[in-house]
């Protein structure tokens, strides 16, 4: 989740693993214990709070995939799911 912790990134990280049902964006498992920014806030600081860039994902529960994967970009092949219409 954010860098800054507090009341709104705590209130915006149950939001999200709510609206997943707590499934894992990157393995598609549940149990997923935190979120994931698919632009990374050291890229994009702005995004930081933005919904449509946070996933559910599995960071102290294994299989750890946001620790796995660091703070690498989402790869351009890889197809979103969200629930906005494009």
């Amino acid at each position: 989740m954010p860098r800054i912790g507090g009341h709104r990134a705590r209130k915006l990280k149950q939001q999200v693993l709510v609206e997943e049902n707590y499934i894992c964006h990157l393995c598609k498992k549940p149990g997923a214990d935190s979120v994931d920014h698919l632009i990374p806030i050291e890229f994009r600081p702005d995004l930081e709070f933005v919904r449509d860039n946070l996933r559910a994902v599995h960071h102290n529960a294994w299989p750890r995939c946001n620790r796995k994967r660091g703070s690498k970009p989402i790869p351009a092949t890889t197809t979103l799911h969200t629930s906005r219409v494009w």
